[in-house]
Parts: structure tokens; C-alpha cells; sequence
């Protein structure tokens, strides 16, 4: 059972809560009022979507609410299954698509798709089903009688799902006609005659590769006997590259260690080794004038900072002076304003007048929405009496005679009465509007120049005492300036002093090096003299090794040369006979192809034989239990006993409806409105528990179009008193106040002035 449905900027809805009860729940309101977007909104929260939407009849953009200014409409909907409770949210906008739903308030799943899918699982109906079965969409409840055979056929096979079969016939039908011509074009007698030809090529082709083979195997072994006399003679000549490597490496070394000491001695001829004394005495040197210099900074940095600290002071007082003598003149400038825009009149009077002129505003726009929405019900009015025929479409009163002009003429003037009156309140609320308007610039304007003059006066200082501040610390300034002056002399004889030292330190230390590098030169020297004499190397025999290898080289080349065009005309040889084989082949694949095209035409026309074999017994089994359900129905929801039955029959062109009495006739022929009404009232009852017999829900959109009075009585009587002991649960949306009277279930009342934008009100009971 469906419990409650809320709605937030969803189409004309701002906010609405809907508490639905068991039995008939009937929402009554004139066309426009937002009747028939409760039901798309109980669609949309079950299944993501709903008929108009599906059909692009609605775009997304237009399901949030204008008037409510909100980014995204909002969708809860609560039922309740096999003893649990279930809360469904769809949140959905021009970009944004949400959801979620909750069993027994746990969270179970998010996401447009997945909670779809979930809520299909817990109903065992999914959106198609519901549409077919539960809900019957505006003016729909006696369409079947109004369709021609074909039309009937076509729309009660689709309310019983069994157009699918139509389709997948046809399909079947056209794939088998066109395997059957694909398996005659695929292959011919020619065909077959090239098969034999190629056969014959293809022995003559393997002889010849047979002797080539044989011819190449020989230049192979030959190529393979020079390649590995060529290893041999060029690993014994790897061997002596590196030696000859190694002892050029080391000669290198030698050459390289002795211009080294050459360069050393010419830079250290003039000069002595320091020693560690020497050393140690220019550090401390370093050291001292370091320290000094750090001392110096310090005492620079400090002096900077009392300066800047004193400017900013300085700076700061110089800048109050100025500002305490323009508030003077600024306090006494905005008093004259003040006193000229009030007219001595204090604040709170003119807010006091603003106020009344608001009010006599207000009084004015609501006279002027009233007006302009009476105009536009006597202009409808107007027009509906014009185009009407003999009865009036509201009181249903006679429109003969010229009745119907004479309606719409007095209709006519009203509507310029109201029209004129309209036109001389709107001057009026412009007016007043305007001195609101001059009002309220004024209030601000005053409010801005009282709260300048009250920051004014708590901003006065005396110009003289900053004075006074700012000349001591201009003398405290200058002291400390002539004593910066003399610490910047101390740091720049330090900073020279370190300059001497580290230059006298740097120089050691480079002479120091020199003769270091020297020590280490003429050692390097002496361990490559040892290696070199070591190493073993004989230049002739190298030199006679290359030139062996060189002519192993060439005559590999030339083996190789020969082996790899043997191997070309024996690939060549191999394309052929592939290529011939591969035609074969592909005649062959031809051929299994065509036979396979032939036999799944054959399947095909099997399998369209077997689709008309199931959709009638299919068609049989549903019109069976329909009708079953139907003689449990009928009694219930024709409420006299001229008509004992109701039936629906069906073959391969159409769907008969029949009633009993004195023998089984066509409804066509028998029935009147009511009993029409109430027929097709029992059959959406049947297809509802036929085909969703654990749902209990059967939803009626405007059942009461195009039917009369008597109908409608004959249903509002079904409704209200027999179908809920039927279906657990019905929801009905009507204009007309008949179906609003109720012995079991809810009444909601929806109400909205379109002419004004304004949102859909609900109304319970």
C-alpha cells in the first residue's frame, strides 16, 4: 500500500504532502490545478520516469517549479510490502539526477538506475508492466470502446504484452527471405569448377618445393661452416683488442701524470710549503675580524630598527593630525545635510510614513490581481460559450436561440468594467510605489549621514597634543641617526680586515694544495710505469689476426648471400601455394557459409511458426483468467441485474467485449454510457490483478471524459462502493465533484490561480 507522497517545487506544486489511506483516494480540482502531477510524481519516484516524460511530451527543466525559484524538485514517496516499510527520494533538476530508498529507514540504495531497479524487485513490476497494467492515464478509462477492430487488436495486445510477438514475427519472417537469398549468391557451378583448378595447382606447386628445399639445406651448412670459422678468428681477436686496449690505456696514463708534474713544479718553483703553524695563525686572524664584524652588524641592525620604528611613529602621528582636523570640518558639514534632507524631522517619523504608503500599496496590488483574474475568467467564460454547441459546458443549462451570444455579450462588458477599474487602480499603486520609492532614499540617506557624524565624534582628538608627540619623536630620531652614523665607519673597517685575512688564509691553502697534488702525480706515475712494463702485447701478430678475420667475413657474406636468395624464391614458392591454398580455402568457407545461410533460413521460418503458436496460447491463457477475473469483478461493479456477464473474446484480427443478456452481444450494440463505463472499469480491474496480482494499486486519471451523467453516477457508485472490496488500494484524479463523495478512503482538494503563477494548495476531507 502506498502510505504518503511528498512533493517540493515539483511542477505547480511548492510543497504538498499527500497521506493516502486504504480503499479510494480521489483528488478533486479544476483543469490546471496540478491533479494529474501527483501521478506523475508517484510514477517518477517508482520508476524514474513517467508517460509524458518517456514520450518527451515534458521536458526535465520543466518538472522543477518557476514560482518557487528552487534549483531541483524533490520527491518522497513511502509504501509499504510484504510487511516492511519503504522510503523512496528523487531529487531532479537540469543538472542534477538523484536518489536513494530506505527499508525500515536503513539505506539500501542510491542512484537513479540502481533504486529503479530495486523498487522493480520488491514490486515484481517493472515500469512498462505498470503503465499497461496499473495506470491509466487522463480521459483513457473508455478508450478501448472508441478503436476500430485493427486499433483494438493492436493497444489490448500491447495492455497484455503481446505486441512483442507481432514484432519479433515480422523480424523472423524478413531474416528468414533474406538468408535464403544470401545462401543462393555465395556460391555457384563456377565456383565449384575453380575449386577442381586450384586443386590441380596446388600438387603441381608442392613438387617443385620439394627439390628447392633440398638445394637451400645445402647453402645453409655451407653458410654455417663459414660462420663458425668467423667466431673462432674473431674471438681470438676480441682478446687481443683488449689487451691492446689495456696497454694504450696505461701509455695514456703515463703521458697524462707527466705533464701534470711538469705544471706542478713550473707553479711551485717560487714557492714554500706552508706549515701547520702558519696555517693555524691566519684561521685565528679570520676568527677575530669575523666576530668583529658580527659585533658591528648588530649593533647597525638595531639603530636601523629603533629609525624605522620612530618614522613609523612619526608617520603615524603627522597622519592623526590631519585626520582630527578634517573630521572638525567633516562633522559640521554633515550636520547641515542632515538637518536640511529631515526638515527636523527625526527618523522614526519618516519610517512611520513609509510604512502607511507600503500598506495603502499593498491594498492596492491585491484589488488589482482580483480585477485582472476576474478578466481573464469572464474572457474563458466568453469564449467557451461561443464555441459551445447546445448545452453550456458548465451548467450544462440550454445555449439555443442565440442564448449563447447574449451570455457572451454580458459576459463581454463585465470584462471591461473590470478592465477599467483594473487600469485606474494600477495608476494608483504607481503612485504610490513612486513616494515610496523617495522615502526610503531618503530614511538610507539620512541613516548613512547620522552614522558618519556618530564615528565622527568618536574619533575626536586634539590637533595640538598629536603636534606636541610627534616633535619629541622627531628629536629622539635625529639622536639616533648620528649615532648609526658612526657604527656604519666600525663595520666597514672590520669588514676590510676580514677581506685581508681571508685573502692571506685562501693563499696558504692554495700553495698548501700544489704541493700536495705534486706528492700524488709523481706516485701515479710511477704505479702506470710498473703496469705497463707488465703488460705483454705483440702488434704484428694483432695486425695479421685482423686481416684472417676480414677475409672470414667476406666469404660468410658471400654464403649467406647465396643461402638468402635460395630462401627467397623458396618464400615466393610458398606464397604461391599459400595463396592458391588460401583461394581454396576461402571457396571452401564459401560453401559451409551458404550451407549454414540455408539452414538458418530454415530456422528462422520454424522459429516464426513457433512465435504464432505462442502469442495465441499465450492470448488464450490471458483472455481465460481475465475473463475469470472478470465474472468476480462484473458482479461487484454493475450494480443492477440486466446484464448477468461480462466476457472478452479474441482471435488473429480483433478483441470482442460482450455482455450477457439473453445470449452473449457486443457491447457496441447493447450498451449505454454507464453500463459502457463501468464495462471498462472491470476490464482495467481485471488487466490490473491479471497481470500485477500482488500489487493491489489501480490508478484513474479523469475516468468521467466524455461520459453523462447517468455514466457518471453508475461509476462514482463502483468506485466508492464496490471496487475497494476488490483492489486494496485506488487513486482517482477527477474535475467533477461527484466522485468526491466517499464512504471509505481520502479526499484531497487541489486549488490554484494560474493567472497569478500561484502554486497548487491541498486540501484533505
Amino acid at each position: 500500500m502506498i502510505t504518503s507522497l511528498c512533493l517540493e517545487n515539483f511542477k505547480s506544486h511548492s510543497v504538498s504532502e499527500l497521506r493516502f489511506t486504504e480503499g479510494t483516494n480521489i483528488l478533486v480540482g479544476r483543469m490546471g490545478s496540478g491533479k494529474s502531477s501527483v501521478l506523475d510524481a508517484l510514477c517518477f519516484a517508482l520508476y524514474g520516469t513517467f508517460p509524458k516524460m518517456s514520450r518527451r511530451d515534458q521536458k526535465v527543466e520543466n518538472l522543477v517549479n518557476i514560482a518557487s525559484e528552487g534549483k531541483f524538485a524533490k520527491i518522497i514517496l513511502e509504501f509499504e510490502k510484504s510487511g516492511k516499510a519503504y522510503s523512496v527520494t528523487r531529487k531532479i533538476g537540469k543538472k542534477l539526477s538523484e536518489a536513494e530508498i530506505r527499508e525500515n529507514g536503513k539505506l539500501v540504495q542510491k542512484g537513479p538506475k540502481p533504486v529503479t531497479q530495486h523498487i522493480t524487485s520488491i514490486l515484481g513490476v517493472d515500469y512498462e508492466l505498470f503503465t499497461r497494467a496499473i495506470y491509466s492515464e487522463q480521459n483513457r478509462i473508455d478508450y478501448l470502446l472508441s478503436l476500430n477492430p485493427r486499433q483494438r487488436k493492436v493497444e489490448i495486445d500491447w495492455l497484455l504484452g503481446l505486441g512483442k510477438f507481432d514484432k519479433a514475427r515480422e523480424a523472423a519472417q524478413e531474416a528468414a527471405r533474406k538468408l535464403s537469398e544470401k545462401a543462393g549468391g555465395l556460391f555457384s557451378d563456377a565456383d565449384n569448377e575453380k575449386s577442381l583448378n586450384l586443386n590441380e595447382k596446388i600438387k603441381e606447386h608442392e613438387e617443385h618445393l620439394g627439390e628447392k628445399e633440398k638445394h637451400h639445406k645445402k647453402l645453409e651448412q655451407n653458410k654455417e661452416k663459414m660462420l663458425e670459422k668467423l667466431k673462432q678468428l674473431s674471438s681470438d681477436l676480441a682478446a687481443l683488442e683488449k689487451l691492446k686496449t689495456r696497454w694504450e690505456n696505461e701509455k695514456t696514463e703515463c703521458d697524462l701524470q707527466k705533464g701534470a708534474i711538469q705544471r706542478l713544479k713550473a707553479e711551485t718553483e717560487k714557492k714554500q710549503k706552508p706549515g701547520k703553524k702558519e696555517l693555524d695563525l691566519l684561521c685565528l686572524g679570520c676568527e677575530k675580524a669575523e666576530k668583529g664584524l658580527k659585533g658591528a652588524k648588530e649593533k647597525s641592525k638595531k639603530a636601523q630598527s629603533e629609525v624605522s620604528s620612530l618614522k613609523s611613529e612619526v608617520a603615524v602621528l603627522e597622519s592623526q593630525e590631519k585626520a582630527a582636523k578634517f573630521a572638525q570640518n567633516q562633522e559640521k558639514e554633515l550636520n547641515e545635510k542632515l538637518g536640511k534632507l529631515t526638515s527636523g524631522k527625526k527618523i522614526t517619523e519618516l519610517e512611520k510614513e513609509k510604512d502607511a504608503l507600503k500598506s495603502e500599496q499593498e491594498k492596492l496590488s491585491a484589488e488589482l490581481s482580483l480585477l485582472q483574474a476576474q478578466r481573464k475568467e469572464l474572457e474563458m467564460a466568453a469564449k467557451n460559450l461561443l464555441s459551445a454547441k447546445a448545452k453550456c459546458p458548465v451548467c450544462d443549462s440550454d445555449l439555443t436561440g442565440g442564448r449563447a451570444q447574449k451570455l457572451a455579450n454580458e459576459k463581454e462588458k463585465q470584462m471591461k468594467n473590470r478592465q477599467e477599474l483594473a487600469k485606474k487602480a494600477a495608476k494608483l499603486a504607481a503612485q504610490k510605489k513612486s513616494e515610496i520609492s523617495r522615502l526610503e532614499h531618503d530614511i538610507a540617506e539620512a541613516k548613512s549621514l547620522f552614522s558618519g557624524i556618530e564615528r565622527l565624534q568618536e574619533q575626536k582628538a586634539s590637533p595640538e597634543s598629536i603636534r606636541e608627540k610627534a616633535g619629541k619623536k622627531r628629536e629622539g630620531l635625529f639622536a639616533i641617526e648620528k649615532q648609526g652614523e658612526k657604527t656604519e665607519k666600525e663595520l666597514d673597517r672590520w669588514q676590510n680586515e676580514l677581506d685581508k685575512a681571508k685573502e692571506s688564509l685562501d693563499e696558504a691553502k692554495r700553495a698548501e694544495k700544489l704541493f700536495a697534488d705534486l706528492e700524488t702525480a709523481q706516485k701515479k706515475l710511477s704505479d702506470s710505469e710498473q703496469k705497463l712494463a707488465k703488460i705483454e702485447f705483440d702488434e704484428k701478430k694483432y695486425n695479421s689476426l685482423r686481416n684472417d678475420t676480414e677475409q672470414a667475413k667476406v666469404g660468410h657474406a658471400k654464403a649467406e648471400s647465396e643461402a638468402k636468395g635460395e630462401l627467397e624464391q623458396l618464400k615466393l614458392m610458398h606464397e604461391l601455394l599459400q595463396g592458391a591454398q588460401k583461394e581454396l580455402a576461402e571457396l571452401e568457407k564459401k560453401q559451409k557459409k551458404a550451407k549454414r545461410y540455408s539452414q538458418a533460413s530454415q530456422a528462422m521460418a520454424i522459429y516464426k511458426n513457433s512465435l504464432i503458436a505462442s502469442q495465441s496460447e499465450l492470448r488464450s491463457t490471458l483472455v481465460e483468467e481475465i475473463n475469470q477475473a472478470l465474472a468476480e469483478i462484473w458482479p461487484a461493479v454493475y450494480p443492477y441485474s440486466d446484464y448477468s456477464g461480462v466476457k472478452l473474446e479474441a482471435d488473429e484480427k480483433d478483441y470482442k467485449l460482450l455482455m450477457q443478456k439473453q445470449g452473449w452481444k457486443e457491447v457496441d450494440a447493447v450498451a449505454s454510457g454507464g453500463e459502457r463505463a463501468c464495462l471498462c472499469l472491470a476490464l482495467r480491474i481485471a488487466f490490473a490483478t491479471v497481470l500485477t496480482p500482488d500489487i493491489g494499486w489501480l490508478i484513474l486519471d479523469e475516468p468521467t471524459h466524455n461520459l453523462d451523467s447517468d455514466a457518471v453516477a453508475t461509476l462514482s457508485e463502483a468506485i466508492n462502493s464496490k471496487i475497494p472490496s476488490i483492489v486494496e488500494q485506488i487513486f482517482v484524479i477527477t474535475h467533477d465533484p461527484a466522485l468526491g463523495e466517499i464512504r471509505k478512503g481520502a479526499v484531497f482538494r487541489l486549488e490554484r490561480d494560474k493567472a497569478t503563477g500561484q502554486s497548487t494548495r491541498v486540501e484533505t476531507g
